[in-house]
């Protein structure tokens, strides 16, 4: 059955800036679709619309095989719902208990099962000790979790979940992607909006790419989206940087911070192995041999990661930021000096 049905939709907002332009994709029941692209390209303005908040200028949404442009039902309020990008946007109570006990109030639930969803979405996010705590007065990753509770507590049949690990620290992050693939599992249809391209592959079935031009650049499997290199280039997702392995090449994507959390890219084996291949070898090797691969990586490539730290850092000059300036510089010299350790330890684990 399909959830969505969007076709050749466009919204401009009342400033003139254009926000979705001639979009068209399908939803089915029970599908975990991931929305990516740069900020600014529409994706939150997407939301909004699938949400019934906003509604399209052009093209038509049908939900559930029913024509949108009459606005939403009580029932579709019921079985869709939206986690805004910024929680302060979502909660507005004076405790977590009473966030959580809101929608199902609206549902005419007696107190009783106010009370037990209320409990049900405290354990299954694992904040019962937040309980009685205001909402201001908790961290960035709990507050998430609790406007993700909000929206749970209706018991939705669809989430729309606008940059859920955005602004989260790595630990909360996995949270989040455990809690998506949780609900997954549980039968929800799940329709994530991020530029995190690290989270893609693991949770949903399928990717569609938005380009700075408000389109639907691509659409396919995510693994397949994270292996074209140049329409994630195009949607400036990504930076190009090739790096030359001696076991094998590959390209990957540098995401501006310069992580290494690399999204291996057009993977070629110098024996001439497939992608696969190469990729069941590596799952073979012993922890040491990983080891020793990882530490002639660092030291091949360290002075290259010098070089586009210190490339960011004349960016930085030329935009009039002197602090991020001297910071970047100082990354930039810090890392060159590391050239001798890694070739130490490189020769230590060879040995």
């Amino acid at each position: 059955m399909e959830i969505f049905d969007v076709e050749k939709i466009s919204y401009t907002y009342k400033n003139g800036k254009k926000a979705v332009d001639d979009v068209s994709f399908r939803v089915k029941e029970g599908e975990s679709l991931t929305i990516i692209g740069t900020n600014g390209s529409g994706k939150s303005t997407l939301l909004y619309l699938l949400n019934g908040l906003i509604t399209p200028e052009s093209g038509s949404i049908k939900i559930y095989g029913r024509d949108s442009e009459n606005g939403f039902s009580s029932e579709l309020r019921q079985r869709i719902s939206l986690l805004f990008q910024n929680p302060h946007a979502q909660l507005f109570l004076l405790s977590v208990w009473d966030e959580l006990c809101f929608g199902p109030s609206q549902l005419e639930l007696d107190k009783p099962g106010i009370r037990k969803r209320a409990e049900d979405i405290l354990g299954l996010l694992g904040i019962e000790h937040l309980r009685d705590r205001g909402p201001w007065d908790l961290s960035g990753g709990e507050m998430k979790k609790v406007a993700l509770g909000t929206c749970l507590s209706i018991n939705p049949d669809v989430l729309l979940l606008d940059e859920p690990t955005t602004g989260l620290d790595p630990k909360s992050q996995v949270e989040f992607v455990d809690l998506i693939n949780e609900l997954r599992h549980a039968g929800k249809t799940v329709i994530t909006a991020t530029h995190d391209l690290g989270i893609i592959e693991d949770i949903s079935d399928r990717t569609i790419v938005l380009g700075e031009d408000h389109r639907v650049l691509l659409e396919g499997k995510p693994w397949d989206i994270m292996e074209n290199t140049n329409a994630l280039l195009h949607a400036n997702l990504i930076h190009k940087h090739v790096h030359r392995h001696t076991w094998y090449v590959h390209e990957h994507s540098h995401f501006g911070t310069h992580e290494h959390e690399h999204v291996v890219l057009n993977e070629v084996s110098d024996a001439g192995y497939t992608k696969n291949e190469t990729r069941e070898a590596a799952f073979m090797m012993t922890d040491m041999e990983k080891l020793k691969k990882l530490l002639t990586h660092w030291a091949e490539h360290n002075e290259e990661h010098a070089k586009t730290y210190l490339e960011w850092a004349e960016k930085a000059r030329e935009s009039g930021d002197k602090e991020i300036y001297n910071i970047l510089k100082e990354i930039a010299e810090n890392t060159k000096r590391l050239d001798g350790l890694f070739e130490k330890a490189r020769k230590i684990v060879g040995k």
